[in-house]
Protein backbone atom coordinates (compact mmCIF):
# COMPACT_ATOMS: atom_id res chain seq x y z
CA UNK A 1 0.00 0.00 0.00
CA UNK A 2 1.40 3.38 -0.96
CA UNK A 3 1.56 6.39 1.28
CA UNK A 4 -0.88 9.21 0.58
CA UNK A 5 0.13 12.13 -1.59
CA UNK A 6 -0.69 15.55 -0.19
CA UNK A 7 -1.03 19.02 -1.65
CA UNK A 8 -0.73 22.39 0.07
CA UNK A 9 -2.74 25.51 -0.79
CA UNK A 10 -2.36 28.97 0.74
CA UNK A 11 -5.56 30.80 1.71
CA UNK A 12 -6.32 33.98 3.69
CA UNK A 13 -9.33 35.32 5.56
CA UNK A 14 -10.31 37.72 8.29
CA UNK A 15 -12.57 37.95 11.35
CA UNK A 16 -12.83 39.65 14.75
CA UNK A 17 -10.42 37.21 16.45
CA UNK A 18 -7.50 35.07 15.31
CA UNK A 19 -9.37 31.88 16.20
CA UNK A 20 -12.44 32.99 14.25
CA UNK A 21 -10.29 33.92 11.26
CA UNK A 22 -8.69 30.46 11.25
CA UNK A 23 -12.10 28.79 11.57
CA UNK A 24 -13.49 30.94 8.76
CA UNK A 25 -10.69 30.00 6.37
CA UNK A 26 -10.83 26.30 7.23
CA UNK A 27 -14.62 26.19 7.02
CA UNK A 28 -14.67 27.87 3.64
CA UNK A 29 -11.89 25.61 2.35
CA UNK A 30 -13.77 22.51 3.51
CA UNK A 31 -16.65 23.41 1.17
CA UNK A 32 -14.51 22.54 -1.86
CA UNK A 33 -11.48 20.66 -0.53
CA UNK A 34 -11.92 17.13 0.76
CA UNK A 35 -9.66 15.31 3.22
CA UNK A 36 -8.03 18.34 4.84
CA UNK A 37 -5.31 16.91 7.09
CA UNK A 38 -3.61 19.91 8.70
CA UNK A 39 -2.89 23.61 8.52
CA UNK A 40 -0.08 25.99 9.41
CA UNK A 41 -0.47 29.66 10.22
CA UNK A 42 1.86 31.50 7.85
CA UNK A 43 0.99 35.08 8.81
CA UNK A 44 -1.20 37.02 11.22
CA UNK A 45 -1.96 40.69 10.70
CA UNK A 46 -4.63 43.10 11.86
CA UNK A 47 -6.34 46.43 11.52
CA UNK A 48 -6.24 49.02 14.30
CA UNK A 49 -8.83 51.69 15.11
CA UNK A 50 -7.71 55.28 15.69
CA UNK A 51 -7.85 54.63 19.44
CA UNK A 52 -5.30 51.81 19.15
CA UNK A 53 -7.87 49.03 19.61
CA UNK A 54 -7.65 46.04 17.25
CA UNK A 55 -10.60 46.02 14.81
CA UNK A 56 -10.00 42.65 13.18
CA UNK A 57 -7.42 40.03 12.30
CA UNK A 58 -6.31 38.48 9.01
CA UNK A 59 -4.64 35.08 8.85
CA UNK A 60 -2.89 33.32 6.02
CA UNK A 61 -2.88 29.52 6.25
CA UNK A 62 -1.13 26.72 4.43
CA UNK A 63 -3.78 23.99 4.24
CA UNK A 64 -2.66 20.42 3.56
CA UNK A 65 -5.03 17.89 2.04
CA UNK A 66 -4.77 14.39 0.66
CA UNK A 67 -4.89 13.98 -3.11
CA UNK A 68 -7.44 11.40 -4.26
CA UNK A 69 -6.04 8.20 -5.67
CA UNK A 70 -7.58 7.98 -9.15
CA UNK A 71 -7.76 4.97 -11.41
CA UNK A 72 -5.93 5.28 -14.71
CA UNK A 73 -8.22 4.74 -17.72
CA UNK A 74 -6.90 2.43 -20.42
Amino acid sequence: MSRPITKTVRLSGQAQSIEDAVSTVLGRAALTIEQIRSFRIVEISGQVAGSGVPMGYRVTLDIVFEVKDGAVAE
